[in-house]
């Protein structure tokens, strides 16, 4: 047996990591490789928490009056879809210039971060400072303080709010608020650990769109599911009385009327004007027969004989009789 092994189809580790690169990539589509979306589990929980978009609109709406009055501006805030991440893919994502702010929440069992862009905070300290008249300031690589503080102004103002509109369906209970620049707070979560993103649009002044990403634990979320889904309202089931039983059980003994249509003839108004004692009228032998109680048809069956009795034999009934 040849032990050789041939090196000439053998792939160097440049081409394999490039091959690895371009595999990762969104654009490749050979129809052999997809990266595979493992957050179609959580996503799908997501959409059944009805009552999370139900409270998110609410505090949209009074977030909304809220901003417009201290930053004198028209705001318009809109609750987005939720979505699943990961916290890796939060960081990769996240813009240069932000505000983080962390805040232990009861009952989540580890922090919730509120996530603001920089671009959003410069924009609402022009218009605290400037009426919205002054220019753009140039943009720096980090947030300036004057928009840390109106980040943190912004942050504490979203979480009143939170507390406020999610209180009926979840009391929640708010610890210090952390204020970052940075994602070095956020970088110490590992980056497997998942997070519900709710996401709200912010537009100050006919502007272009911001938005403020608030990211809460996604298995802290789901353990306060049952706050999260519309309540099912059982009928109270009421003890059955005395008279109730005695009612059911005479009801069997009651008298009806029972009857059966075996055919129809059809005829004119003068065949039935000369008709008299004596007439025949023919009728067919019916194929089948209608059982009406009181009325009302109630089964249906074959027409035949039996025993030497003319008679029915049930092929069908119309509901529960019971």
């Amino acid at each position: 047996m040849n032990t050789e092994t041939s090196t000439d189809t053998a792939l160097s580790s440049d081409e394999i990591e490039a091959l690895v690169e371009h595999a990762e990539s969104s654009d490749f589509d050979d129809g052999l490789y997809r990266t595979h979306d493992f957050s179609g589990g959580q996503s799908l929980t997501l959409s059944k928490w009805s009552e999370l978009n139900v409270l998110c609109e609410k505090q949209a709406e009074a977030l909304q009056s809220i901003l417009a009055s201290e930053f004198g501006a028209t705001v318009e805030i809109s609750a987005q879809a939720k979505r699943f991440r990961l916290a890796g893919d939060i960081i990769a994502a996240s813009p240069t210039r932000l505000c983080l702010v962390s805040s232990a929440i009861e009952p989540f069992e580890h922090e919730t971060h509120l996530l603001l862009a920089g671009d959003l905070l410069t924009v609402l300290v022009n218009q605290y400072f400037g009426g919205g008249q002054l220019p753009a300031p140039e943009m720096r690589k980090r947030v300036t303080p004057s928009e840390q503080r109106v980040g943190e102004r912004v942050a504490r103002e979203f979480f009143r709010v939170m507390n406020e509109m999610w209180s009926d369906r979840l009391p929640l209970g708010f610890g210090d608020l952390f204020i970052d620049i940075t994602t070095d707070r956020f970088s110490l979560i590992p980056d497997r650990t998942g997070f519900a993103v709710l996401p709200f649009e912010v537009r100050v002044s006919d502007g272009p769109a911001h938005t403020i990403d608030l990211l809460i634990p996604f298995d802290s979320l789901e353990a306060e599911s049952t706050a999260l889904t519309p309540k099912v309202l059982e009928r109270p089931v009421e003890p059955e009385t005395s008279w109730g039983a005695d009612i059911r059980a005479a009801l069997p003994e009651v008298s009806v009327d029972v009857s059966g249509e075996i055919g129809n003839v059809t005829t004119t108004l003068r065949a039935l004007l000369a008709m008299g004692v004596g007439t025949v009228v023919p009728i067919d032998e019916p194929e089948r027969v209608l059982l009406s109680l009181e009325g009302r048809a109630i089964a249906e069956g074959k027409y035949g004989a039996h025993e030497g009795f003319k008679a029915m034999q049930f092929t069908n009934f119309n509901g529960d009789l019971s």
